[in-house]
C-alpha cells in the first residue's frame, strides 16, 4: 500500500560523519565502521500533526529524530487506533523497515519535528558490514520494546487523576522538563482508557489547583508543577 507524501520540509543533507557521534545508532561508531556511509540522509522538518509514515505504506527508510515528539499510533482492525509509544530526540522511528516490507504503525509529530531520514541500502550495508551497528539495532529494538512495556505498565493502572498525572510527567519538553504537552482528550481517552469527559475532567481540576497551567488559551502545551504532580503521580501507592 502507498499511501500520498506527507507533508515536510526538506531542508537539504545530512553529513552523517559531521554529526554521527551524537546519533543513537552511529555514536562511537568505529572511524573505518562510520566511513561505509558514503551516501548523506535526507534532512527532514515536519509540522506538527503531520506523518512522518503511516501504517501500511511501503518503507523508504528508518527515522532518527534530531528534536521533537513523535506518537506510533496503532491502527486496529474495527478502525480504532491506540497510541503505542512516544519518541522523542534521540529516538529511532520506523526500525521494522529492516525485516519488513510495511511500517507498522503511524508515526505523527506531537510538535514540529526534525528528522534524519536513512536510506534502506545504507542500512542493509552497515548490518551486513558494521558487527557495532548490528548489536546497536537489535539494543534499540529491545529498548522499544521495554519502553513500550513500562509506558503502559505506568498508565494502565491506578485511579485517573494519577494516571494523568504520571501521562503529564511522561510528557514533559526533554529540554524544559517544567513544560508538558498533552494528546487530545479522544487520544488521551483511548490511550488511559477513560472517557473523554473523565479527561477533560481532571484536566480542568488540575488548572484549578494550580498543578498545570495552559502556555497558551486553547493549545495543549502546559506549565506543570513538578512536586504536585509526583505527588499525584504516587498517590495511590500510599
Amino acid at each position: 500500500m502507498k499511501n500520498p507524501s506527507p507533508p515536510k520540509i526538506w531542508r537539504g543533507r545530512s553529513d552523517c560523519n559531521k554529526c554521527g557521534g551524537e546519533c543513537a545508532l552511529f555514536g562511537d561508531l568505529p572511524a573505518h565502521e562510520l566511513d561505509l556511509i558514503h551516501t548523506p540522509f535526507d534532512d527532514l522538518q515536519y509540522p506538527a500533526g503531520t506523518s512522518l509514515f503511516l501504517q501500511g505504506d511501503d518503507v523508504n527508510g528508518i527515522y532518527y529524530i534530531r528534536s521533537g515528539m513523535v506518537k506510533l499510533n496503532r491502527i486496529n482492525p474495527d478502525g480504532t487506533q491506540r497510541i503505542v509509544r512516544v519518541l522523542r530526540p534521540g529516538n529511532t522511528v520506523g526500525l521494522e523497515a529492516m525485516v519488513h516490507p510495511q511500517y507498522e504503525h503511524d508515526a505523527i509529530p506531537l510538535t514540529p519535528v526534525v528528522a534524519c531520514r536513512i536510506p534502506l541500502d545504507v542500512m542493509a550495508k552497515l548490518d551486513r558490514e558494521s558487527p557495532t551497528l548490528h548489536r546497536r539495532v537489535l539494543q534499540q529494538w529491545h529498548a522499544a520494546l521495554s519502553d513500550a512495556d513500562h509506558w503502559f505498565a505506568e498508565l494502565a493502572n491506578g485511579p485517573a487523576r494519577v494516571r494523568i498525572a504520571r501521562l503529564l510527567l511522561k510528557m514533559r519538553d526533554p529540554n524544559h522538563p517544567e513544560n508538558s504537552v498533552l494528546f487530545t482528550l479522544e487520544d488521551i481517552g483511548s490511550m488511559l482508557g477513560m472517557t473523554v469527559e473523565t479527561a477533560s475532567r481532571i484536566i480542568n481540576a488540575f488548572l484549578r489547583e494550580g498543578k498545570i497551567k495552559r502556555l497558551e488559551s486553547h493549545g495543549r502545551d502546559y506549565q506543570i508543577d513538578v512536586a504536585a504532580l509526583e505527588a499525584e503521580a504516587q498517590s495511590d501507592a500510599v
